[in-house]
């Protein structure tokens, strides 16, 4: 009896929905999408669709296929003078800031200006570890100065950064620096390589 009355007063509730979602549609010609925002649990939920600005980000490879050992560079470039944080998650899981850097150390971009990691003149390579799989790298650019990782929250790995926390909650800590930042102010790419062993 208790099961049934649940499900009833269930079925009531969307209909509750379904039926205010079309008045509305009635009265503005307008369709409504009832959407629920999630938070990001990965770097990858990160998406600004209002963004003001572009940023392109690609592989020295177009295919985006590596085998573990090989050396990769990445290039990245935006439309407008900011602030780039490129960020590397691993196939192991782990994160990496690779830009800004040891011999990189100033985030800000100029705008049509090409960048590389690692930069030419770096001392070091960057080579794809065990084990295979999908690497994302995540390319976040604000016109603002904004401190998307805290200091506190990453450690020197070499040349880069590492992130000393889980990659779930380094995104939320993302997204809750990105919050006050206006749309059209922020923006994003992202590239997927894969790794083969």
């Amino acid at each position: 009896m208790k099961k049934g009355m649940v499900l009833a007063c269930l079925a009531l509730f969307v209909l509750f929905i379904a039926v205010g979602a079309y008045a509305q549609k009635a009265a503005t010609g307008k369709q409504v999408v009832v959407e629920e925002k999630r938070p990001a649990e990965g770097l990858q939920d990160i998406k600004n669709p209002d963004k003001g600005f572009k940023v392109e980000l690609w592989a020295d490879k177009k295919d985006g296929n590596y085998k573990v050992g090989d050396e990769v560079a990445f290039f990245f470039k935006a439309d407008k003078d900011c602030r780039v944080t490129l960020f590397n998650v691993g196939t192991s899981g782990n994160v990496q800031i690779l830009f800004p850097n040891k011999f990189q150390k100033e985030n800000l971009v100029k705008a049509d200006k090409e960048y590389r990691f690692p930069a030419k003149e770096a001392e070091y390579l960057f080579r794809f570890k065990k084990p295979g799989g999908e690497d994302l790298v995540k390319a976040i650019a604000t016109l603002d100065d904004v401190t998307l990782v805290a200091a506190a929250d990453t450690k020197p790995q070499g040349e880069v950064k590492e992130v000393v926390k889980p990659q779930s909650a380094l995104a939320k800590d993302v997204e809750i620096a990105l919050k006050p930042v206006e749309t059209r102010r922020w923006s994003e790419a992202e590239l997927i390589v894969t790794v083969k062993e």
